[in-house]
């Protein structure tokens, strides 16, 4: 609680308190949740060029473009879910069809080598789409359950039943919040991958101070301003009971929380059998 009162001192748009992570400690909740591990690999960057100079002042993709909100467990498989968030979105929004997919995949499986990750105890979303993409799909959730664990016979991926397949993948924006708001303003959701070191007694509101140690992957949902603050709409993966219904406020325009160092989304195809 001694931590949670610093931290409200430092973000008074926020609110800080007991938390369902109140009882561990601060080596524990980075350990198990915050697993984001660097890769040397780079996306290419996508053109922009198109994109609108103004977009609407508020815009929020949840329930438009996004699936429910999920938990990792104690797993640190963030990686993971960022990465299955972003292909979900862009399966909706390039061609209409909504589908929960299997994060469990990404944990399990690897393909001839690549994807070089630690199941539960890290990974980075590059080296995601780089998995699937090799595979040639993604497995429903319904077909390949989350687990919360690296499951024995390791990979279960039914290629018969592969619901995505990932065609490319590219930065948004980096290191350009105006970008990247234009980009969700008038196109979708980012995956992203943040500093969440200080968020364990995270309650509600606008987080106006953080760290600069990017360990955690989420995604981007939406933005909007309350009062004279500007804030990103960010979902995460710590279940609904988790800040705002599963999400957070973050401000915008100091790439606080390192928000722009790695912003993503890919190019989907469906395949087989999918809602509509």
């Amino acid at each position: 609680m001694a931590r949670a009162a610093e931290l409200q001192k430092l973000n008074p748009e926020a609110e800080f308190g007991a938390t369902k992570f109140s009882d561990w400690t601060e080596e524990e909740f980075s350990q198990i949740l915050l697993n984001y591990k660097p890769s040397n690999a780079t996306f290419p960057e996508a053109d922009l060029s198109q994109l609108p100079l103004h977009v609407e002042d508020s815009k929020d993709w949840t329930g438009t473009a996004t699936t429910p909100v999920k938990d990792q467990g104690s797993c640190g498989s963030c990686w993971a879910f960022s990465a299955t968030e972003q292909i979900e979105s862009d399966l909706m929004l390039q061609h209409g069809v909504n589908e929960v997919l299997a994060p469990q995949q990404l944990v399990n499986c690897h393909k001839n080598g690549m994807g070089f990750r630690f199941g539960c105890t890290g990974g980075n979303v590059y080296k995601a789409y780089e998995v699937i993409e090799g595979m040639g799909g993604m497995n429903k959730e319904s077909d390949y359950p989350y687990r919360g664990m690296v499951t024995m016979g390791a990979c279960k991926y039914k290629k018969d039943k592969a619901a995505a397949k990932v065609i490319s993948y590219e930065y948004v924006g980096r290191g350009d919040e105006s970008a990247m708001k234009s980009y969700i303003g008038s196109t979708g959701p980012l995956s992203v991958c943040v500093a969440a070191g200080k968020w364990h007694s995270y309650k509600s509101g606008i987080l106006t101070s953080c760290d600069n140690n990017v360990d955690h992957c989420v995604q981007i949902v939406g933005y909007g301003d309350e009062g004279s603050t500007s804030y990103w709409k960010v979902r995460n993966s710590w279940n609904t009971n988790f800040g705002e219904d599963g999400h957070i406020r973050i401000k915008i325009g100091s790439n606080l929380c390192m928000i722009n160092s790695e912003p993503t989304k890919v190019t989907v195809e469906p395949l087989g059998q999918v809602v509509v």
